[in-house]
């Protein structure tokens, strides 16, 4: 209940706005700016078959007139006149050729042009030739909306929608109608938005949507009643007679046919009124009224033969002889069957002296335009060619003007390009050594935070572990001055890598990162570095052992190395397990020295071998005591060692240990003969500090 309350509320609302715009338009019809030029347009109406063979004769005799005038608006007019002529005598090949002349009587994408497209499109839809007459509205609907003619979109919409219901395409029909409803709204038009109603009633009946239908046909209805338009009522009343008829009751179909039948103006159109008279007639033939039906078909016939209509008067002819022949008027049936015989053949016959007179026609309209032209070629031509020259001459002053400032223009603008790339080149020259600079100072930066957390870190431990030990008092006192002296040694130690890492860093931060070689003593860097880490090899039970010559120059930066050295000795003894042994060698290769770290201790798994090639890669693991580590100091092995010019490689095999391997370049120097010794001396000088 709800629902259908809520919809008659939306009816009746819409149809107030209707009304509305129906009074709008009444009102300011006379106060609405033209759309459209005086006779731009066609006039397109249904004429009487003798009054269609009026139009072509009297075109005929217009025309030449019209062409030795060279009166195109004329023409254009004349050519959709007899058009117009030849469509309603049902010979819509003939209209066609006069539309599409029509056509090349006006300039591509104007309004003229469109009303021709429009004429032919329907000319096009009686021949059966659907496809082109969609491509012909849709391109007049194109040019319609550009030049904001509603006119045109109206009525090319209407003939959309009227080309989609022949298709059966009824829901794209609807549509179409709706567009040209609003359209006619727009415009201002109230007849054309009844006569869209009507068809819009039609498309819902087709679709058995027969309320919505009952409603639309209602509101055309009242906006014909309220116009006084009893055409447009009439068309109307048989719409709803329709709906009713679709519905099978054919009594309420036949009051509506009665009632359309009695709107009709005494000047209808005969074909209206015989069809009309006719829909009167089956509803009476269907309700029984034999009578009824007939008299009916009997005026219908009468008004069909104004119209010319071979088609309409066989069709009146055939329910008659359907209607005879069910009352048992056979003789009435015949005669009846045999005017329907004839009325086929004089329509082919009319077809065929229609297509020989308008030859006839065709010949003299073109024989006199040949005429025509001849005497007016020479004239055109005379004024197209000093027109051309004319034009040639002023296009040719114009150009050189035009050239000539195009050319101060570009030289300008080159000029100032020139001096603006130039700026440009220079600003990104000082920008990009700007971000260079700050790009270097940030890895500095980086390195230098990532060296004093990875490096002090273990120094300090081994310090603590030593204190720990002498303030518990466990140490004897015969150890005590050994341990003292120790202590004091990694003090130094730590101290002195303390010192070099400050001037390693200011180094950093003013000479842009990059190794700074000098002749070093590589078994001494060695030495050093072992007797730092002894202690954590005596507290873990590693023995170090080093196997060396005496004499081992090389270049190289002293603090990359002793960076370098550290970390690989500091992960050797991290995961070497307890009772397992490090082992650092020396040998000359070539012009290179190559160091080498080895242990025996856990190894590395193949995927974290994966990972520590990869560069950029930082990751720790914890050591075989717990030990934890940054993840820093083999990619920074990796770097300062290619930063002096050698190459970094490991192998490792899980649970057999890891071999880290380096090289640096040798310094080319002779050997003192003072120093000329084997290097057992130096690792029986390694063992007994172990010992102790």
């Amino acid at each position: 209940m709800y629902y259908r309350t809520v919809r008659r509320l939306q009816h009746r609302a819409w149809a107030l706005s209707l009304l509305l715009s129906g009074v709008w338009a009444i009102h300011s019809q006379a106060a609405a700016p033209a759309t459209q030029q005086v006779g731009q347009a066609p006039t397109v109406r249904e004429l009487p078959a003798a009054e269609a063979h009026r139009v072509v004769a009297q075109v005929a005799r217009e025309l030449p007139v019209a062409t030795q005038h060279q009166d195109t608006a004329r023409i254009r007019q004349l050519h959709w006149q007899v058009g117009q002529a030849w469509y309603t005598l049902r010979q819509p090949e003939r209209a066609a050729q006069h539309y599409r002349k029509a056509m090349r009587l006006s300039s591509t994408g104007s309004v003229g042009a469109a009303w021709s497209g429009w004429l032919l499109g329907k000319a096009l839809v009686s021949q059966g030739d659907t496809g082109k007459a969609r491509q012909a509205y849709r391109r007049a609907l194109q040019v319609f909306r550009q030049q904001r003619e509603l006119a045109g979109q109206g009525q090319v919409l209407e003939q959309l929608g009227e080309l989609h219901g022949r298709s059966g395409h009824w829901a794209q029909a609807q549509k179409s109608y709706e567009q040209a409803l609003a359209t006619w709204q727009l415009a201002h038009d109230a007849t054309r938005a009844a006569h869209v109603l009507n068809l819009l009633g039609a498309a819902h009946r087709e679709q058995q949507h027969q309320s919505r239908a009952l409603y639309y046909l209602q509101q055309s209805l009242g906006w014909a009643q309220q116009q006084r338009d009893s055409t447009l009522a009439s068309e109307a009343l048989t719409g709803m007679g329709s709906v009713y008829q679709s519905l099978r009751n054919s009594e309420v179909a036949a009051a509506y046919f009665e009632r359309a039948l009695q709107a009709l103006p005494t000047g209808a159109v005969p074909s209206k009124r015989a069809a009309a008279l006719r829909n009167l007639g089956t509803m009476y033939d269907s309700l029984g009224n034999g009578s009824a039906a007939e008299h009916n078909y009997q005026a219908a016939l009468l008004s069909a033969r104004q119209t010319g209509s071979y088609v309409l008067l066989g069709q009146l002819y055939g329910s008659l002889s359907s209607l005879y022949r069910r009352q048992g008027q056979t003789q009435a049936a015949l005669q009846a069957l045999l005017r329907y015989t004839a009325l086929q053949d004089s329509a082919y016959a009319e077809q065929h002296l229609a297509q020989v007179a308008e030859l006839q026609t065709r010949f003299e309209t073109e024989k006199k335009e040949k005429e025509i032209q001849l005497l007016t070629k020479e004239r055109q031509l005379q004024q197209a060619n000093l027109q051309r020259q004319t034009t040639l001459r002023n296009l040719l002053a114009a150009g050189a003007l035009l050239l000539l400032l195009l050319v101060v223009v570009l030289y300008r603008a080159q000029r100032r390009q020139q001096q603006t790339n130039r700026l440009l080149r220079q600003k990104n020259a000082a920008i990009s050594r700007q971000k260079e600079e700050l790009d270097r100072l940030n890895r500095t930066k980086d390195t230098l935070f990532s060296i004093i957390s990875h490096d002090l870190r273990g120094p300090l431990t081994s310090l603590y572990s030593l204190l720990a030990l002498l303030k518990l008092g466990r140490l004897p006192a015969d150890r005590l001055a050994s341990q003292s002296e120790r202590l004091t040694r990694m003090l130094d130690s730590t101290l002195h890598m303390l010192d070099n890492l400050l001037n390693w860093s200011a180094s950093q931060l003013k000479g842009g990162g990059s190794a700074r070689p000098e002749r070093i003593r590589l078994e001494e860097l060695v030495e050093e570095t072992v007797a730092l880490f002894q202690t954590d090899a005596d507290r873990k039970g590693i023995q170090l052992r080093c196997e060396m010559p005496d004499w081992c120059p090389a270049r190289a930066d002293v603090n990359m190395v002793r960076l370098v050295l550290r970390n690989l000795l500091s992960n050797a003894l991290k995961f070497t397990q307890t009772g397992g042994s490090v082992r650092i060698s020396l040998e000359q290769r070539a012009r290179f020295w190559e160091i080498a770290v080895q242990d025996t201790g856990v190894g590395i798994d193949p995927a974290s071998q994966a990972r520590l090639a990869e560069t950029g890669n930082y990751f720790s693991t914890p050591g075989t005591a717990r030990e934890k580590g940054t993840g820093l100091g083999l990619p920074l092995c990796r770097e300062f060692v290619h930063r002096n010019g050698g190459e970094f490689w490991f192998r490792s095999q899980p649970d057999s240990g890891s071999s880290f391997h380096f090289t640096l370049p040798a310094a080319l120097e002779e050997q003192p003969a003072a120093s000329m010794s084997n290097a057992g001396q130096l690792n029986a000088n390694t063992a007994s500090a172990a010992a102790e």
